[in-house]
């Protein structure tokens, strides 16, 4: 790749065939970047530093000094590598040129003044910013976040009147943040992809910058702020360490692409970075036979009276259509009362307070009890999960006084909490001997009690470990789990090659090490719809992206509740067995989450799940197929009024190999005609065929007032009255006899 490096007194350009990439020559800050002979899509904000860090618990705020800049050539791209002052600190930058992509890293050390103090000087964060991002005019400008609860299609103006210390209060920004301790974009690559786009359709085809952060040590909070037109695009790093002289610690890469093409392409064009990043291909290769077509069922062993109580109540869940088990945790934990845990979780104990990884809870039996338990399980064609949970251990379990080693620590020595979990301690992810003795102990389990894999608790980024003995540096403890987790499925796949791993954490970065992964954002954000403060339109829109952005792979699982739903989304238990739970469980099981439900939630609903995983289970176009989200018209076929109730329907057609099911769920409280446009020729129906609406989860063909028939040439303009909240899972089935409209 030809390239140039331009020098002047205020800026040092790096030019190459498809980007020009300018540094301040005062500062080192990022002041430029864009096609060359094109105007920037960035610029100086006067808001802040594009580096800084947080030293003594507080950001310093200050503008970097240049010292010096170097050229590098490599086979992808030229690299500019900048040295910056900043207080105590020399921070050296490097921005590698691929083709449209900067790769950001960065390596912090102590300045030369720093080093030969006695104490060393504690770093514990470092924030990367993109300035005065805009792509052409402001006004034509878009913001948006992908896979987080940001609305989708926002005007950038929106996202430039957030606030770095509110990231999450404007509910026009994040509607759904409030569900998920108000956080808009999050932490990535563990929670979220932390993608952030301003993309502009009116710049030739379309024009978009890209921002993401990817690392395999710490984690980054993405963040967004702006002047109210142009936006600061931020990911604030979890970096921390002790620094010491000739002990410099190194970050993640922070990615920016700038992208000529419509906005689809532009979210092609950054999945297609992920095998660059390491996330793809999976360790595991593709996911065993069984998983896509799970029904996923959360239970504690208590909640039945112990490991007897549940095995009774397996040949029920079999029958209602449920494929596994997920088994919260049942070893020895913090039981406050002595009786098989009921969801008393301050009264009774939290069972993720562990104080015995050997140990079951007496409580809930033996293990001749358990061991039937997972026999019954298996003979009844049902997989069983065990919760794993590597965060911590019970205050008085015995590892503290048998490893103190294995447990993070404070400035002052002291164990601490992780997570905001105050009855355990939290444990040093990054201490290969905790490693290997929770990957013995696991695959122990795995062979002694025949599971079939875990579900793994809590896996995202978590504090530093300020134990100034340590052999590496604070932070590295932050998401040093992954190197267990991958150690895990290798050694799980070879004793059970159908065994799975399963997580709650669902950033791209957890896809690499497991078959399944959890998502509470579409959830959170399907409630947001039922409350209609976003409408069917939108989360179709956020759907779209969110599988456009997601990495292959991991099946990815979603629910109505789950245990932790009391914790932060309570109206998930309020709506327990009404119908807008269902209308929101059915409008996941269209948009193609592999589905699991909350030990409880299915008591007197058993025929409608029933239904619904047999619905999945016999299609193919649920499990996956291909996605129209909102290519189907609707409108009220009688407008009598000054409502807009079509506002307040949710379709999604998918197709797989000559099969078509649309879904349809009416949002709207009441029984109105509304007459739909299906894109015809998208889904391959035939003008002239006959077509019946077999509802999958019913086996009954639709009824409207006497019609149950419609040609291809009907579908364009064909009109039903749905129930209201009910999901409808229309297979679009081939009739043999001709339609004909009822009498009358």
């Amino acid at each position: 790749m030809s390239h140039q490096l331009i020098e002047t007194d205020n800026l040092i350009l790096l030019t190459t065939d498809t980007l020009s990439l300018g540094l301040d020559r005062q500062t080192g800050a990022l002041a430029h970047l864009s096609r060359p002979g094109s105007e920037s899509v960035i610029r100086p904000s006067g808001r802040g530093a594009t580096l800084d860090a947080h030293l003594g618990g507080q950001w310093i705020g200050k503008p970097t000094h240049y010292l010096a800049h170097s050229l590098e050539e490599t086979d992808e791209g030229p690299a500019l590598t900048v040295t910056l002052a900043l207080e105590t600190l020399l921070i050296v930058e490097r921005f590698h040129l691929v083709g449209s992509l900067v790769e950001r890293t960065l390596r912090v050390d102590l300045s030369e003044a720093a080093q030969h103090r006695a104490d060393p000087v504690q770093l514990s964060g470092v924030r990367l910013t993109w300035p005065g991002v805009t792509v052409g005019s402001a006004e034509m400008c878009r913001f948006e976040a992908p896979a987080c609860t940001v609305r989708p299609r926002l005007p950038l103006a929106v996202a430039a009147r957030q606030r770095l210390d509110q990231p999450g209060v404007d509910p026009e920004f994040a509607p759904a943040a409030r569900s998920r301790w108000y956080t808009a974009i999050s932490d990535c690559p563990d929670v979220t992809p932390g993608l952030m786009i301003v993309h502009n359709p009116t710049v030739g085809s379309g024009q978009s910058l890209l921002a993401w952060y990817v690392s395999w040590v710490e984690a980054a909070t993405a963040l967004v702020t702006g002047d109210g037109q142009r936006t600061d695009l931020v990911h604030e790093l979890d970096l921390a360490a002790y620094l010491r002289p000739g002990q410099p610690v190194v970050g993640g890469t922070q990615y920016v692409l700038l992208h000529d093409g419509d906005y689809a392409s532009a979210l092609s064009a950054y999945r297609a970075c992920y095998i660059r990043t390491g996330i793809e291909p999976p360790l595991y290769g593709r996911p065993p036979a069984w998983v896509p077509g799970a029904a996923i069922y959360e239970v504690h062993p208590g909640q039945f009276g112990g490991f007897q109580g549940l095995a009774q109540q397996v040949p029920a869940l079999s029958k209602m259509g449920i494929t596994a088990l997920y088994l919260m945790p049942v070893m020895s934990f913090d039981n406050r009362n002595s009786r098989p845990w009921d969801e008393n979780w301050l009264g009774g104990g939290s069972p993720y307070a562990m104080k015995d990884f050997e140990r079951l809870e007496p409580t809930l039996g033996d293990e001749a009890d358990f061991r039937h338990l997972v026999a019954t399980a298996h003979a009844h064609s049902l997989r069983v999960l065990l919760d794993l949970v590597p965060q911590g251990c019970a205050l008085d379990a015995r590892y503290p006084a048998e490893h103190p080693d294995w447990f993070c620590r404070d400035e002052a020595g002291q164990m601490v909490h992780s997570h905001g979990w105050i009855d355990t301690w939290s444990l040093d992810w990054a201490n290969p001997a905790y490693h290997d003795y929770m990957l013995g102990w696991s695959l122990r389990l795995v062979r002694d009690w025949d599971l079939d894999g875990y579900r793994i608790d809590a896996p995202h980024g978590k504090e530093p470990n300020w134990d100034p003995s340590l052999p590496y540096h604070a932070s590295a403890t932050n998401l040093g789990v992954i190197g267990l987790l991958e150690r895990l499925q290798t050694g799980l796949k070879a004793i059970k090659p159908d065994g799975v791993l399963l997580c709650e954490l669902f950033g791209p970065i957890f896809t690499h090490s497991h078959d399944l992964v959890y998502d509470y954002y579409p959830m959170v954000m399907a409630y947001e719809m039922i409350d209609q403060r976003l409408t069917p339109h939108e989360f179709g829109e956020w759907l779209a992206d969110y599988w456009r952005v997601e990495p292959p792979g991991a099946a990815r699982v979603c629910f109505t509740e789950t245990h932790d739903t009391r914790d932060f989304h309570p109206p998930a238990y309020a709506l327990r067995g009404s119908a807008a739970e269902r209308a929101l469980f059915g409008a996941l099981m269209m948009a193609g989450f592999v589905p699991m439900i909350w030990s409880g939630q299915e008591k007197g609903l058993e025929a409608f799940y029933r239904g619904m995983f047999a619905a999945r289970r016999q299609s193919a176009a649920l499990r996956e197929g291909a996605y129209l989200f909102n290519s189907v018209g609707c409108r009220e076929a009688v407008t009598e009024r000054a409502y807009h109730a079509q506002d307040w329907v949710f379709c999604l057609p998918r197709r797989h190999e000559g099969e078509v099911v649309w879904g349809l769920v009416s949002l709207w409280p009441e029984k109105t005609p509304f007459e739909f446009s299906l894109p015809v020729a998208d889904l391959e129906l035939e003008p002239d065929a006959c077509y019946h609406l077999c509802d999958l989860a019913t086996g009954a063909d639709f009824d409207e007032y006497g019609r149950t028939a419609w040609t291809g040439t009907d579908l364009p303009h064909i009109v039903l009255t749905p129930e209201p909240f009910r999901p409808y899972l229309f297979q679009i089935r081939r009739a043999k006899q001709q339609a004909t409209s009822p009498a009358g």
